[in-house]
């Protein structure tokens, strides 16, 4: 049985207003992060709405730690939920047991800088772990 992690971050309704995705994109970056991979590839989640049906549709990058081989999979499903899938070299606790823990620490240091510095303000942030 595989581990998943994740954050999930709510952003308060002033945020939600002022969202943009590129220019978060862009802080990610700016942050130590890159959607480009070792061998120049961009992993993204196609909108896929080829019948033109104008939906809301949940935006997907992948985000990788160039300090790291950490990364993670953002899911934005709306302009106030988005999701950190932490399923990329996942960052744990190390302790002297059979425990495999997540070290949401980490990644939340190097998170939430992003949000900071984009003037978008967190209102919830929820850490998960399922064994």
């Amino acid at each position: 049985m595989s581990t998943s992690a994740s954050i999930r971050i709510c952003l308060s309704e002033r945020s939600r207003a002022i969202l943009s995705v590129p220019n978060l994109i862009q802080h990610f970056v700016n942050e130590g992060w890159d959607y480009v991979d070792s061998k120049g590839i961009v992993t993204f989640l196609p909108i896929g709405d080829d019948d033109f049906n104008w939906l809301c549709e949940t935006i997907g990058i992948q985000l990788l730690r160039k300090d790291s081989k950490a990364g993670c999979d953002l899911l934005i499903f709306n302009t106030n939920e988005m999701v950190f899938s932490l399923s990329i070299y996942r960052n744990k606790i190390v302790v002297e047991s059979d425990i495999d823990i997540t070290d949401f620490t980490w990644y939340l240091e190097k998170i939430l800088p992003v949000f900071k510095n984009s003037s978008l303000q967190v209102e919830q942030i929820i850490c998960e772990q399922v064994v």
